[in-house]
Parts: structure tokens; C-alpha cells; sequence
């Protein structure tokens, strides 16, 4: 179970379905609704009251490194106003991990986006491999069923509390 709620973003743009189960499936794993918000929203009235009905997990749908016409930015937005978040990524068809994963990361570490963990969704779960890129995996998600849930939820609980 949460005590707060977080927002879980994309590195990139992922596909929809995938992201919305992936979210879905956490959702349900700790026990909070799910709710959903698309980038072309503005992040500053929403995370506003992002604790108004907490806890509760927080779909980003989009591009949240995106710059709207007004300037605005929902990662920017993110790191101003504190907000919990989970990094999602997919790897490759052939397992290795795209550059937009490590952009992700460090456009979220350059604007102070406190990110509670950076999940792997889909594909096989290589600990080796993820150890060599230097990332900091929290672990791993089948894409359909809950293969690696359980490992994953006590992983991002251990996290919150820090």
C-alpha cells in the first residue's frame, strides 16, 4: 500500500497499451487507484492537487519531456513541485536498451524529479546487462500477467521509504 501518490512517466513516448497496463498492473499491486492525465493538460493546476486524493498512481500519457507552446514542461513541472515518479522503459527487440532510457534519466536528474525507481517493461529481465549499463534499475515487469510484480513491489516500497 502507498502512503502518497506518484506519477509514472514513459522514457519517451511507450506505447499506449503498453504503458496503460503496466500501470494498471502497479495500480493494483499497491493497492491505489489509477488515474490518468495527458501531456497536452497543464501540469501545474493538476499537480496542485496531485495529494488531494491520495494515494493514488498517476498515468502520464505522452511525451513528458515535451515543451508546449506555453514553455511549459511536465518534467520540469515534476521536479518543481516534488512529485514522486516512477520511469518506465522498454528495451529493444533485441534486449539492449535504447539511448532514450539514460536521456530519460538524466533529464529527470538535471531537473530534480524525485524518481522513486526506473522499471524495465516487457522483454527478458538480463540483471547482468542492466548491472553493466549503470542504470539505476529498480527491477522488472512482464508486459502481460505479473511475472516479477512481487520482486518489483518490495523493491519501489523499500524506495519510498528512504
Amino acid at each position: 500500500m502507498l502512503d502518497q501518490s506518484m506519477v509514472v512517466i514513459g522514457a519517451g513516448p511507450l506505447p499506449e497499451l503498453l504503458m496503460r497496463g503496466a500501470c494498471t498492473t502497479l495500480a493494483e499491486a499497491f493497492g491505489v487507484p489509477l488515474s490518468t492525465i495527458a501531456v497536452g493538460e497543464s501540469p501545474q493546476s493538476f499537480l496542485a492537487d496531485l495529494h488531494r486524493d491520495c494515494p493514488r498512481l498517476v498515468r502520464l500519457a505522452g511525451d513528458s519531456g515535451r515543451v508546449a507552446v506555453d514553455g511549459s514542461c511536465w518534467i520540469d513541472a515534476l521536479g518543481a513541485w516534488r512529485a514522486p515518479t516512477l520511469l518506465l522503459a522498454t528495451p529493444l527487440a533485441d534486449g539492449a536498451i535504447p539511448g532514450v532510457v539514460p536521456a530519460y534519466l538524466a533529464l529527470c536528474q538535471s531537473r530534480r524529479v524525485p524518481l522513486i525507481g526506473l522499471i524495465q517493461i516487457g522483454g527478458a529481465w538480463r540483471l547482468s546487462e542492466r548491472r553493466r549499463d549503470g542504470l539505476p534499475w529498480s527491477g522488472w515487469m512482464a508486459d502481460h500477467g505479473d511475472e516479477g510484480l512481487d520482486a518489483l513491489v518490495t523493491v519501489l516500497q523499500r524506495q519510498l521509504r528512504r
